[in-house]
């Protein structure tokens, strides 16, 4: 990790742990940027989004990512869309072999692949 430019500190270093590991949903706090710029080379190869959420086409983006199985980093947020709450609390509904989940007022078949950063 520390060739893709995560800083050598033992907190970085436990912090990388959580991010990649956790259970849940990480919100980086990241005012140097050096974390986003970690993950960014860390995902390269995980058919990375980067997406901000003042963006325009950011429902659209989403919505790509969640069907498709891609890895979504959204960056500068300021509040958390309420687009987003099925997804942080994992509210998927099974529709046969596939699950689903509402984003907005849409239902999208949910990859199993994505991941939200």
């Amino acid at each position: 990790w520390k060739a893709e430019g995560l800083p050598s500190d033992m907190l970085s270093v436990e912090n990388a742990l959580i991010i990649l590991h956790g259970k849940q949903t990480p919100f980086l706090i990241d005012p140097s940027c050096r974390a986003t710029s970690w993950l960014k080379e860390h995902l390269k190869d995980s058919r990375l989004e980067v997406i901000n959420a003042n963006d325009t086409g950011f429902m659209t983006g989403l919505e790509l990512a969640v069907r498709f199985g891609k890895t979504l980093l959204i960056q500068e947020m300021d509040a958390i869309d309420p687009a987003l709450f099925p997804l942080l609390r994992g509210d998927f509904i099974s529709h046969g072999p596939r699950s689903v989940v509402q984003i907005g007022e849409k239902l999208m078949d949910y990859n199993e692949d994505f991941r939200l950063f």
